[in-house]
């Protein structure tokens, strides 16, 4: 841990009090997730739903318009998950084998939507995860042998219906009866697995950073490449670049929505992949809540204060981070993005 906190303050990271305060703060929230997910409730015969990304807690990438429930699973037996999606946009669910903490990686097994899941008239749904799928029904999920955990991915536009959301709910068939006593092997285990899940997660995190090749200027957004190592959905396109503003600096941002997706917003990162905290501040600007110019097109104002704008994303004072367009369903190309850094006071005349 003493050695991953020299992530905060390595080369190309922000040389700013506060940023680097936070970075610890960062890290510090990937050791309590990693205590809660590989120790308190690590136990894939009596599984419990792990909340991957709360209002304090800010995990690679966070984006506040989704949920993200992890629980552990194991490929020798079958689960059972009580969900809903009313109210919701979309959903995901995906199995998967590995983790981003461990030397392999994370591998994606199987994963099902909600185009092809049977969920009832109130949006519940019933999903079965065994080593032996029925084929062709969509509410059950494969496990192989080395199957490590279910995520399900709940997309949302409205803040106040996310937080209300009901949490999903898993159980092992058959029933893993009352926990037993934690021996010491166990404790130093997932101790252990704690320390790697926080510092392979955030150093994977901070690392990427670094890997933001020169063609990628700064305050500029392009397709975001993914050979397979993010594993995101299919139907998941990204815009993604790095942004870095002086204090007396905002960065305009226009683009044209007017193709279509299901599911669109603009989420700004700190450079530690946290959002700032959106109970009180703007970190996310979604098809439902963005102020569109009479063209149908989007500007976004990325500034350290209310320029008194629409579309206002708060960078709470980080001086750098990172922003991307998440383009969900849609058949369109993703959109371009054009951008220009120009001094704040001179907001309001900008064409």
């Amino acid at each position: 841990m003493a050695d991953a906190g020299e992530l905060v303050l390595a080369a190309g990271t922000p040389d700013h009090a506060g940023a680097r305060a936070e970075g610890i703060r960062a890290l510090s929230r990937y050791v309590t997730f990693g205590l809660e997910q590989c120790l308190e409730r690590a136990d894939s015969v009596r599984p419990e739903f792990v909340d991957v990304q709360t209002t304090i807690r800010k995990y690679m990438g966070d984006n506040p318009d989704q949920t993200y429930f992890s629980a552990p699973v194991s490929g020798d037996r079958s689960y059972r998950i009580n969900a809903t999606m009313a109210d919701a946009v979309a959903v995901e669910i995906g199995v998967y084998a590995g983790s981003f903490g461990s030397s392999g990686g994370r591998r994606l097994v199987d994963a099902v939507e909600d185009t092809t899941l049977q969920v009832d008239s109130e949006g519940g749904y019933v999903l079965l995860l065994t080593p032996d799928p029925e084929p062709g029904n969509p509410n059950q999920l494969r496990l192989d042998p080395d199957s490590s955990s279910v995520l399900i991915r709940t997309y949302f536009t409205d803040l106040n219906v996310r937080l209300a959301h009901p949490r999903p709910t898993i159980e092992a068939i058959p029933l893993g009866g009352p926990s037993p006593m934690l021996t010491p092997e166990q404790l130093r285990r997932g101790l252990e697995l704690a320390a790697l899940h926080a510092t392979g997660s955030f150093g994977w995190w901070v690392n990427q950073r670094k890997k933001v090749p020169s063609e990628f200027p700064l305050n500029a957004f392009l397709p975001l490449p993914d050979e397979g190592d993010l594993l995101t959905p299919e139907n998941v396109r990204y815009l993604s670049g790095d942004w870095q503003l002086a204090p007396n600096e905002a960065l305009v941002v226009d683009f044209d929505p007017s193709a279509g997706a299901d599911y669109w917003a603009w989420v700004l990162l700190s450079h530690w992949g946290e959002t700032v905290d959106w109970r009180n501040r703007t970190a996310v600007i979604n098809g439902d809540t963005a102020v569109r110019r009479d063209d149908g097109s989007v500007r976004l104002i990325v500034a350290h204060q209310d320029p008194g704008i629409p579309n206002w994303l708060d960078t709470a004072g980080h001086p750098q981070g990172s922003l991307s367009l998440r383009w969900f369903r849609s058949n369109a190309p993703l959109p371009g993005a054009e951008t220009q850094v120009v001094p704040f006071e001179q907001l309001p005349t900008i064409n």
